[in-house]
C-alpha cells in the first residue's frame, strides 16, 4: 500500500469511528446536566463542530500510530473533503438527534 492509500484508509477509519461514537456524543451534549444551552444556541452546528473535531483527533492519532506526518497539502486535501461534506454530516446528526429524542 502506498502512502496515499494508507492516509486515505486512516482518514476513512477516523470518519467511521466518529460516526460510530456519534450517538454517545449527542447524548453527552444534549444532557441537561451539562447545561450546554447557556453557551450554545444551535445544537446541530455545535454537534457538527464536535464531529469535525473528533474526526480530526482520530485521524491525527491514527497517523501518529503509523508514524506518518501528513504534509500540509495532504492535510488540506483531507480537511477540504471533510468540511465539504458538512451538509451530509448535518443530516446524519439531525436524524440521530431525532432518534435519540424519540427514545
Amino acid at each position: 500500500m502506498n502512502r496515499e492509500e494508507i492516509l486515505r484508509n486512516l482518514f476513512t477509519k477516523a470518519i467511521e469511528d466518529t460516526i460510530e461514537t456519534l450517538p454517545y456524543t449527542i447524548q453527552v451534549f444534549q444532557n441537561p446536566i451539562n447545561n450546554i444551552k447557556k453557551t450554545v444556541t444551535n445544537d446541530l452546528d455545535f454537534l457538527l463542530g464536535a464531529f469535525f473535531a473528533q474526526v480530526l483527533l482520530f485521524y491525527s492519532v491514527y497517523c501518529s500510530n503509523k508514524d506518518i506526518q501528513p504534509t500540509i497539502e495532504e492535510s488540506e486535501q483531507f480537511n477540504y473533503e471533510l468540511f465539504s461534506k458538512a451538509e451530509e454530516y448535518q443530516n446524519m446528526i439531525r436524524e440521530l438527534m431525532i432518534i435519540d429524542n424519540n427514545t
